[in-house]
C-alpha cells in the first residue's frame, strides 16, 4: 500500500473559513484601535477671545498666554486670539500690552472651546499733564514759593539756577506727592540776584509736562558793614603774603571773602573756597595766609564780609603788594598798574629777564622785609640775569625810595652781579634816593640818557670794565660815579661833591662837570679828554682835577677847567691844549648847561665850542 507522507492536503471549504475568521479579527482590532484614538481627544479644550481696552479700541500684537503653560499667542488687528489643546479646568489666562497686564481666569471644557473669553485693559494714557497759573509767591531775599496747577493727578520738580532767560539750569527741587496743585520752595538764594526757572510735572503714567521758562529777582538784604584794619605785612618770605583784619560783629555773619588779581582794573577772583571764619585771636584780629603766590609780581587784595543769607559787604579798598624773592621766570611790569612798591630784595636769576615797560615807577623800602643771607639791610633790586629798563624821553622809567620824607641813600639800589646778558639796559631812567643807583660788578650794563640823583653813589662800576655810560645827568650825589676801565662820555655831572673817582684806564671824554671836586683820579692811566670842568658857584671850588696817587698817570688834553682853588692837584703833569676860562654856558633857572653862541643872540660865542681836539665843541653836547 503507498502512503503519502510529505503533505496533507486539506479542502478548500476549510481554507476559507479560516481567511475569514482572520479578517473579522483585524476588522475588531482596527475598529478598537480607532475608538481609542477619538476617545483622547474631547480630554482638550480651546479658547478665544478678544483683548480690547476699556475705549473699545481693539488692541493689536497683545501677547495672550497660559500662565505657567507654554501656550503664547499674539492678537491680530481686531485684538482676537485662540488658545488650543489647553487641559481642561480652571486656568489663568495673562495678557500683556505696553508693559502693563492683565489676568483672566478661565475654565476651559473638556473636549470643547470657550468662545468671548474677552481681555480688558485699563486706557493708556499717552498724554502729559496740562501745567496752567505758574506763579512766585512769598518772595524774600532768600527764598520763593513756586506755585503751578495741572489737570490731573502728577508730581512736582523746579528747574533753576542764577541768572536770566536762556542760561543753563545748574539746581532742582522736587516733591514726588501727587497732587493737582503743586508748590516748591526754593532756598538759599541770594538778595539782590536775578533766577530763572520752570515746572515740570509728571503723571502716574510717567507722562511729563513742563512750563516755560519763567524768571524773578530776590530783593536786596542788609549786608555786613565793610570789614575794618584790612592790611597786609610785609613780606618776610617768598610766595607767601600774611593779611589781617578786624573782626565784624554782626550776629548772622558767615564769614569773610579775600579776592585777589594781577590787574587794578581785575578781574578779582575769590581766593578761599568757603567763607573765611577763623584765624581770629582773643582781639579779634583775623589773619590769613595766602600762599604760592609768585614771585616780583604786583598782587591786588579786596575784603568783602558775607552773612549766613549770602549778603556780601561792599569791598575795602584795594590794596596792593610786589612779591618779593627770587625769580626765575621772564616778568613784566607793566604801566598800567604802576607804581611798584618792593619792601624786599628782587634776586632776577640768570637767564630770566624783568622788564619794565617806560613810565613806571618803582618805590623801594629802606627796610628790607626779607634780609640778604650776606647782611645787607635795605631793600635792592639785584640783577643775576637781565634788566630792560628802557623808557623813553616822555615816559621815563623812575626807580626811588617809597618813603614819605626821603633823603639820600634811603634805599640799597640796582645792583648788576656777574652777568653778561645782552638784556641789561638802563635806558631813558631815573634813579633817586639810592645808596648806589647803580652797581655792576664783573656785568656788563648799558646806562644811557639816565637820571641819577641824590645817591650816595650815582654809578658805582669800578668792578665792571669796558662799560659805556653816555648821555646821562648825574647831581646831588656825595660821588657821581666810580669807574674802572670804561667809556665814560656826554655825561653831565651837577653839585656832586666829586663829579667822578677813576680807578683805572678809563675813557673820560666830552663831560660837564659842575662839581666841588670835578675829576679824581685815584689809579690807572686814564684818558681825560675834551671836558669842562666848570664850577658855576659864587665862590671857586676845591679841585678841577685831583690826583690822589702818584702812581696814576693821567693823560688831560683839550679840557676847560674853570673856577677852582687848584685846576690840577697833586699832578705836575697839566696835559696839553687845557684852558681856564668862563665856557659861558646859557645858564638861567632851571641852569641850562648849554654854550652860548652869536647866533642865538648872546654877545659872545663860547671859548668851548671850539677848544677841543681838532677843533670841536667840547663839553656834553660835544661829538
Amino acid at each position: 500500500m503507498k502512503r503519502n507522507m510529505g503533505k496533507t492536503k486539506h479542502s478548500p471549504q476549510i481554507i476559507s473559513s479560516a481567511r475569514l475568521v482572520a479578517t473579522v479579527l483585524a476588522i475588531l482590532v482596527l475598529i478598537g484601535a480607532t475608538g481609542c484614538l477619538n476617545s483622547s481627544s474631547p480630554v482638550k479644550g480651546n479658547v478665544t477671545g478678544k483683548v480690547f481696552d476699556t475705549n473699545g479700541k481693539a488692541l493689536f500684537e497683545a501677547r495672550v498666554e497660559l500662565y505657567g503653560g507654554d501656550h503664547a499667542v499674539l492678537t491680530d488687528a481686531l485684538g482676537r486670539y485662540s488658545l488650543a489643546g489647553i487641559d481642561p479646568g480652571e486656568k489663568k489666562l495673562v495678557a500683556t500690552y505696553k508693559d502693563q497686564s492683565v489676568v483672566k481666569i478661565v475654565t476651559v471644557p473638556r473636549g470643547d472651546t470657550l468662545e468671548n473669553a474677552d481681555i480688558t485693559f485699563s486706557v493708556v494714557d499717552g498724554l502729559p499733564p496740562v501745567i496752567t497759573d505758574v506763579v512766585t509767591q512769598n518772595l524774600t531775599e532768600n527764598t520763593v514759593d513756586i506755585v503751578w496747577k495741572t489737570n490731573e493727578p502728577a508730581d512736582s520738580y523746579v528747574d533753576y539756577a542764577a541768572g536770566p532767560i536762556g542760561l543753563s539750569y545748574t539746581d532742582i527741587a522736587s516733591d514726588t506727592s501727587m497732587v493737582s496743585d503743586h508748590k516748591i520752595t526754593l532756598s538759599g538764594l541770594l538778595p539782590g540776584k536775578t533766577y530763572h526757572f520752570r515746572v515740570r510735572s509728571f503723571d502716574f503714567e510717567r507722562n511729563e509736562g513742563v512750563s516755560s521758562d519763567y524768571q524773578f529777582a530776590t530783593p536786596s538784604g542788609a549786608a555786613p558793614v565793610v570789614p575794618l584794619n584790612f592790611a597786609i605785612s610785609a613780606p618776610n618770605v617768598m610766595e607767601k603774603l600774611t593779611l589781617t583784619w578786624t573782626g565784624n560783629t554782626e550776629g548772622d555773619l558767615s564769614g569773610y571773602n579775600l579776592y585777589r588779581s594781577e590787574s587794578a582794573a581785575g578781574p578779582f577772583t575769590r581766593v578761599n573756597a568757603n567763607p573765611i571764619s577763623t584765624g581770629n585771636d582773643a582781639s579779634g584780629t583775623f589773619t590769613y595766609e595766602d600762599e604760592g603766590l609768585k614771585i616780583a609780581v604786583k598782587y591786588y587784595y579786596q575784603l568783602k564780609a558775607i552773612d549766613v543769607a549770602g549778603n556780601e559787604s561792599a569791598s575795602t579798598q584795594t590794596l596792593s603788594v610786589v612779591t618779593p624773592g627770587t625769580l626765575a621766570e621772564n616778568r613784566t611790569w607793566a604801566l598800567a598798574e604802576s607804581p611798584f612798591t618792593v619792601q624786599g630784595d628782587i634776586r632776577v636769576r640768570g637767564g630770566a629777564v624783568l622788564t619794565i615797560e617806560p613810565g613806571v615807577e618803582v618805590r623801594f623800602t629802606r627796610a628790607d622785609s626779607m634780609p640778604d643771607p650776606q647782611g645787607a639791610s635795605m631793600t635792592d633790586l639785584i640783577v643775576q640775569g637781565g634788566l630792560m629798563a628802557v623808557g623813553s624821553e616822555n615816559k621815563r622809567i623812575v626807580f626811588t625810595s617809597a618813603e614819605s620824607f626821603p633823603r639820600k641813600s634811603n634805599w640799597g639800589g640796582i645792583a648788576f652781579i656777574g652777568t653778561n646778558q645782552a638784556e641789561n639796559m638802563v635806558r631813558y631812567s631815573t634813579v633817586m634816593f639810592a645808596d648806589q643807583g647803580v652797581k655792576s660788578e664783573g656785568s656788563t650794563p648799558s646806562v644811557e640818557n639816565s637820571e641819577f640823583g641824590l645817591c650816595g653813589i650815582g654809578l658805582n662800576i669800578g668792578l665792571s670794565t669796558a662799560l659805556n655810560v653816555r648821555f646821562n645827568t648825574i647831581r646831588d650825589c656825595d660821588i657821581g660815579i666810580i669807574s674802572s676801565n670804561s667809556n665814560i662820555r656826554n655825561n653831565l655831572f651837577i653839585d656832586n661833591q666829586t663829579g667822578i673817582s677813576i680807578l683805572g684806564n678809563d675813557f673820560f671824554e666830552n663831560n660837564t662837570v659842575d662839581c666841588l671836586i670835578g675829576v679824581q683820579v685815584d689809579f690807572g692811566n686814564p684818558i681825560i679828554r675834551n671836558n669842562i670842568i666848570a664850577y658855576t658857584g659864587s665862590t671857586k671850588a676845591i679841585y678841577g682835577i685831583n690826583q690822589t696817587q702818584a702812581l696814576a698817570t693821567p693823560t688831560m688834553s683839550f679840557n676847560d677847567i674853570y673856577n677852582y682853588t687848584y685846576a690840577f692837584n697833586g699832578t705836575s703833569a697839566t696835559g696839553t691844549s687845557n684852558i681856564e676860562v668862563d665856557p659861558l654856558f646859557i645858564g638861567g633857572s632851571p641852569y641850562d648847561y648849554h654854550l652860548q653862541t652869536v647866533a642865538a643872540g648872546y654877545a659872545s660865542d663860547s671859548p668851548c665850542l671850539t677848544a677841543g681836539e681838532n677843533g670841536v665843541q667840547i663839553g656834553k653836547y660835544g661829538p
